[in-house]
């Protein structure tokens, strides 16, 4: 826990979190990204009540983790703010007849709000504070209360908050590589959404790492292993960066880190006007350069005792905001809608436990993966186990291919129109000839022509024979699946039968506006 200074006023409490706040005050500052905002009590409820309920609020600020203490606030400013919407007055106690109007206005969707407020009235009476009928306690003990409905998204395969399709999965991958290397994104910006898709893990937990966290390791044999140290939230009773589950991470995630680690070093140096700092390894992985930058009239011994707590971290809704930024910005496009994909983290969580649940891993594998202390979460992937991988044959390759835009090259005329048109060894081939022109300088280990079709460098011919890879794939496809039965191994080109697909109907295109003209000349 990290004591920052008290604020001034006759009486202060310590959060759960280590943070000193004013219980008189409007606005209580209880964790490094967790404000409670309390103007409404005033607004909403009778002075006797209102201290009787701060009092409560108080306790679990102190006992409790910041989320869980700004979700009863909010809990019970929403059941205040609707008995005021319901009468027009205070809320002057809470007696049975409250609860019961409140009961009526809640819907399937939003129960669970009246199960979360019993829990904080049950507190109330424990502590013995005034403000609750005596008939109160009975009515709550005599309630069945549904819970929050879990998995509807991951059981419908919601196109708009479910899982990712395995096409929408690597487009969006791909997408990033893609502007990645040509630098639109940064590569702290890069790894965060990479770091995001492999592990699934909420942004609170990686607004919480330090650089110490990513081992990167060699071992006896020569490999490179990569480890990435997550901590752990949501857990009762489980203080900042006090618990860890470490997850592990290729090589290209991990040496994306290790350049992002280099940068942030000679960033925070420059920043600060320091040549070196003993304890790099307590800086985040992801800080907020904004707090840094206010710090740079301060001394290097003051740098060194902020940068073990969280100060210079960054807070889970700016890692939320910067993520849905950066996918925007990529403009990947659903084939399942048509329309710009929609990502945000608890897609990429459910993302990764279906497709765990698909390749035939448990409850026990799927909750390790999702960061679950128990399995009852992880249930509606392994009961449901959903196939979305549909066998690609040609027409459902023609009906995709506008929506997934998986062909990210551009189609040429002729080879003379090519960059390095000139040039023989740039050249793409296939088993019927040459197909286009390969238009990166560098050196490419991928095998043509099947990657090419979803290379940005690629330069298809209109007159190439693109219907006879489009036909090999969708036979090696088909005798993929006649022999694993597996559709996931099968699938693992779709996204190619799609791009190549596209492009011959580009070059159909083509070649009809070019008829076309002959026709009127």
């Amino acid at each position: 826990m990290f004591d920052i200074v008290l604020s001034k006023g006759p009486k202060t409490a310590i959060s759960y979190e280590g943070y000193a706040f004013e219980p008189n005050a409007e606005t209580w500052k209880i964790s490094h990204e967790h404000k409670l905002g309390l103007k409404w009590v005033q607004q909403l409820l009778a002075t006797e009540l209102s201290g009787s309920f701060l009092k409560v609020l108080e306790h679990y600020a102190i006992k409790y983790s910041a989320s869980h203490t700004k979700n009863m606030s909010s809990r019970f400013q929403h059941f205040a703010l609707e008995r005021y919407q319901t009468t027009g007055q205070y809320l002057l106690n809470i007696s049975a007849e409250a609860l019961i109007g409140y009961r009526s206005a809640l819907n399937r969707e939003n129960e669970w709000y009246l199960g979360a407020l019993r829990g904080f009235l049950r507190a109330w009476m424990d502590l013995g504070y005034s403000g609750l009928e005596e008939n109160v306690p009975s009515l709550l003990d005599r309630w069945r209360i549904r819970g929050n409905i879990k998995g509807r998204a991951v059981q419908t395969l919601s196109p708009l908050g479910g899982p990712l399709s395995d096409l929408e999965f690597q487009a969006l991958h791909g997408r990033l590589i893609d502007e990645f290397e040509k630098g639109v994104i940064n590569i702290e910006d890069c790894a965060l959404i990479k770091i995001f898709m492999a592990t699934g893990r909420r942004p609170a937990q990686l607004a919480d790492l330090k650089v110490k966290d990513f081992i990167d390791v060699q071992s006896q044999g020569g490999l490179k292993e990569c480890l990435l140290n997550v901590p752990r939230r949501k857990q009762r009773g489980c203080h900042w960066r006090e618990q860890f589950r470490p997850f592990a991470m290729n090589e290209e995630i991990g040496s994306l880190i290790v350049r992002v680690i280099e940068e942030h070093k000679a960033r925070l140096f420059a920043s600060c006007d320091i040549s070196s700092v003993t304890n790099f390894e307590e800086f985040p992985l992801f800080p907020k350069w904004s707090a840094i930058k206010a710090l740079t009239d301060r001394s290097q011994k003051n740098i060194e005792i902020l940068i073990k707590g969280p100060h210079f971290h960054s807070i889970t809704d700016d890692l939320r905001y910067r993520m849905d930024t950066i996918i925007s910005s990529l403009n990947v496009h659903s084939e399942r809608t048509g329309k710009r994909l929609r990502v945000f983290p608890t897609r990429l969580r459910r993302t990764l436990a279906t497709r765990a649940a698909r390749e035939g891993f448990g409850e026990l594998i799927i909750a390790e993966l999702q960061d679950h202390t128990d399995t009852q979460n992880a249930r509606i992937y392994t009961e449901n186990v959903p196939e979305h991988v549909d066998a690609i044959n040609e027409a459902i390759a023609r009906q995709l291919a506008p929506l997934a835009q998986a062909f990210a090259g551009v189609v040429i005329a002729k080879e003379s129109d090519a960059i390095r048109g000139d040039d023989l060894t740039s050249r793409v081939r296939c088993e019927s000839g040459s197909v286009g022109t390969c238009g990166h300088h560098g050196f490419c280990g991928a095998l043509a022509p099947i990657a090419c079709y979803t290379c940005r460098n690629f330069q298809p011919w209109v007159d190439g024979p693109h219907e006879v890879v489009l036909s090999s794939l969708i036979a090696e496809r088909d005798r993929i699946l006649e022999i694993t039965k597996d559709k996931v191994m099968a699938s693992v080109n779709d996204r190619t039968i799609i791009a190549v697909t596209q492009v011959i109907q580009i070059c159909e295109q083509h070649r009809a506006a070019k008829d076309n003209e002959v026709s009127h000349g």
